[in-house]
């Protein structure tokens, strides 16, 4: 079930319209669109956050690994997402290898 039960429509802050953030590259502006897509599909009313790794994210917006991590610091520097590392919890309690990023749509 996505975000606030609708698969049909993208809610979207029109935060992102205002002057503060008019200087937002084409790029970044792109990336903050996906990143609302994943949040909706992919959080709920038990978290808050996603997580995707930085090859799935830089598939699903169609940049390459480089350019993504360029309009990820844009969107972090400007207070528009929220991101950290995280690591699953295996089944014998052990943290991944693997490390995920996790987004926060603020």
């Amino acid at each position: 079930m996505a975000k606030n039960g609708n698969t049909f429509y993208l809610q979207l802050s029109r935060r992102i319209f205002t002057d503060e953030y008019s200087n937002l590259s084409d790029g970044a502006f792109r990336l903050y669109v996906w990143l609302n897509e994943l949040e909706q599909r992919y959080t709920g009313e038990s978290r808050d956050f996603f997580f995707r790794t930085n090859e799935e994210l830089a598939k699903d917006v169609g940049m390459s690994d480089k350019t993504l991590k360029k309009y990820k610091k844009e969107l972090i520097e400007s207070g528009l997402i929220e991101h950290w590392l995280g690591h699953f919890i295996m089944p014998d309690g052990k943290k991944s290898e693997k490390k995920v990023s996790c987004y926060r749509i603020l």
